[in-house]
């Protein structure tokens, strides 16, 4: 049986919580001198997109093919849908644009390619000239607005329909999997207390697509991935499960989101069996990351530290 489930309602871990010290270090990203800025004129974006790329995709420059870009949500670089008039000769009609305005578009271009050579369903590389990368446009769901959309306005997973239940905890465990095949193909070294593994980090539901119609899920954004602990990706996982809404800065009792943290590392130790789960680590990086989003948002959390509330969440 499968031990690690009850873990996360196990006593050691409600005391942890009940101790917290929200504390968070100052996150600090390097940054390329900027030529663009989050504010600047879309028209200037176009523009200087033609300047810097039409050497190498001329129809960029072509007159009768016109393109026009859609800027999609992204919080730290510049994210576009670009959508050409007609189809280019060398690339579909509709891509994904990136435009890095960090230091790390040379990491997310090697790790895309490094794990679209082993078969993991990530957004194939079309063009990368930086701080410029071209990508596949995957088709999908985002994870956050699969499985928060669903939960709205219930407080169990059994309140929901047995065919939207089935779909939403099929969507975890493929997420589960998907990061359990990531790990165990790219295992560094392994000892005693920990498995050193490349993670995809700051691994949050946003960053991934769902296709519930071929029951696919893909990777995205992976210019902060890195060699750690394996458990650091599973911490983030569960901390976005938590901290999305409907959670516990919405909800007393999460209950829902509760279970699907169970689902999760049930499943994803099940692919992994061989890996060990510490339970010690593993709140403290939740709790760790769960600090980070409590700074990034600027958030009234003096609901979250009382401990009757701690006490009903994981004692679930």
């Amino acid at each position: 049986m499968f031990l690690f489930v009850f873990l996360i309602i196990h006593k050691p871990f409600i005391l942890i919580l009940e101790h917290v010290q929200w504390i968070v270090p100052c996150i600090k990203f390097k940054k390329t001198p900027i030529l663009y800025n989050l504010k600047m004129d879309p028209q200037k974006i176009k523009e200087q997109i033609i300047l810097d790329l039409s050497d190498q995709i001329p129809e960029l420059a072509d007159g009768d093919n016109d393109f026009v870009l859609n800027r999609l949500t992204s919080k730290k670089n510049m994210v576009f849908e670009l959508i050409f008039e007609k189809k280019p000769e060398n690339f579909p009609k509709i891509v994904i644009l990136k435009l890095f305005r960090t230091d790390y578009a040379q990491i997310e271009h090697d790790a895309l390619k490094k794990l679209e050579i082993q078969g993991l369903a990530v957004p194939r590389v079309l063009f990368f000239k930086k701080p410029y990368i071209i990508l596949e446009r995957i088709i999908g769901i985002n994870l956050t607005n699969f499985i928060n959309d669903n939960l709205k306005n219930i407080s169990s997973l059994h309140d929901l329909k047995l065919q939207a239940r089935k779909q939403l905890t099929r969507s975890i465990k493929k997420l589960a999997k998907w990061l359990a095949i990531l790990h165990k193909n790219n295992v560094i070294r392994k000892t005693n207390n920990e498995i050193i593994v490349f993670n995809k980090g700051d691994t949050r539901l946003r960053d991934f697509v769902y296709d519930p119609s071929k029951y696919v899920i893909y990777g995205v954004d992976f210019e902060e991935s890195y060699e750690g602990n394996h458990l650091d990706d599973l911490a983030w996982v569960c901390c976005s499960l938590l901290d999305t809404t409907p959670g516990i800065f919405e909800s007393t009792e999460p209950v829902h989101k509760i279970k699907l943290i169970k689902v999760f590392l049930k499943k994803y130790y099940k692919v992994n069996h061989d890996f060990v789960f510490s339970f010690e680590y593993f709140a403290e990086r939740l709790i760790e990351d769960l600090n980070i989003v409590i700074e990034r948002r600027d958030l009234d959390f003096g609901q979250v530290r009382k401990d009757a509330i701690l006490n009903k969440i994981f004692k679930l």
